[in-house]
């Protein structure tokens, strides 16, 4: 009996593996498939792609965020018949197929008290830097780049920037005043000649803390990440120069280029900020990139960095 059994057990094993196989092929053919026509503009298309990357690989987050963005921008064109617009700010992910960045904010040891004896962070929210859940690394094309956090409610006094290169050396630091109410706040590093600027094809690692006791660092809220300077091809610099800032905000997401893109946008809410299209653009990306659950937080004034 269990001499019989055996050769159906086998061939099962071997067949796995080949079924997988095959799924996994399709899903990327099906996933680039819609990346390509996202950057061509046909989205019709894209969300038939990415539902069918969803059907070989079912609960995917790529290709669940790729078809909620892509039927959201199908609905506005519809909404707007003929006054269509030329394009959505959508980011396309550099990490496809491999595991996403989890999602890192907290404290190093659990809730605080600051400086002042009220509780450091007192609300649900948690501090969370603006980049990409489905990415472990953000691409910039700028030799001095600007990141963006969102900053709960906090009594605590002051927060700080880190920036080291690949061998752990700190080429930027500096401490700033907390924001006086929860909003997302911009951080640039300035053009400066005692400030070293990103190196190309060099990667990065930042981290930003909030500092509830200056007398204990272990008390800190912290997120971290990084960040690599890709030097851009001239092609797409050709095309950033022929175009609005809005335009050129798209072009740098559909290309991956996730800060370059933020920080336009960043730039354009503050100067804009009762532009219902700039507001879109911002929530467009955000919402690509994962980061839905603050795409309505506003940007708050905070501090001078130098």
């Amino acid at each position: 009996m269990l001499g019989s059994l055996l050769p159906v057990s086998f061939d099962k094993v071997v067949a796995a593996p080949d079924n997988i196989a095959q799924a996994q092929s399709n899903y990327n053919k099906y996933m680039q498939l819609g990346y390509s026509a996202t950057r061509q503009r046909n989205y019709s298309a894209a969300l038939n792609y990415f539902k069918q990357a969803l059907q070989e690989r079912p609960g995917d987050r790529y290709a669940t965020t790729a078809m909620n963005n892509i039927q959201i921008y199908v609905a506005r064109d519809r909404r707007n018949g003929n006054s269509k617009r030329p394009t959505y700010v959508t980011y396309i992910p550099q990490n496809l197929g491999k595991p996403a960045r989890q999602i890192q904010g907290g404290t190093r040891s659990g809730i605080r008290l600051s400086e002042s004896g009220q509780a450091c962070m007192p609300g649900k929210k948690r501090l969370t830097a603006l980049t990409p859940t489905l990415d472990v690394m953000q691409r910039t094309t700028s030799a001095y780049p600007t990141f963006l956090f969102y900053v709960p409610q906090t009594s605590a006094p002051v927060m700080e920037l880190v920036l080291s290169d690949e061998e752990d050396n700190v080429v930027y630091q500096q401490t700033l005043p907390t924001p006086s109410k929860a909003g997302i706040v911009s951080l640039s590093l300035p053009e400066k000649p005692d400030v070293l600027s990103l190196k190309a094809g060099k990667t990065y690692h930042w981290d930003f803390s909030v500092i509830c006791d200056r007398s204990d660092r272990q008390l800190d809220y912290v997120v971290s990440g990084s960040i690599q300077r890709i030097a851009p091809d001239a092609a797409l610099m050709s095309e950033i120069k022929q175009v609005k800032p809005e335009e050129q905000a798209a072009i740098y997401a559909l290309s991956g280029f996730w800060e370059d893109s933020l920080a336009i946008l960043s730039e354009l809410r503050k100067s804009s900020p009762n532009d219902p299209t700039i507001k879109n653009d911002w929530e467009d990306l955000l919402r690509s990139g994962g980061l839905e659950e603050i795409a309505q937080e506003p940007l708050v004034p905070c501090c001078t960095i130098h």
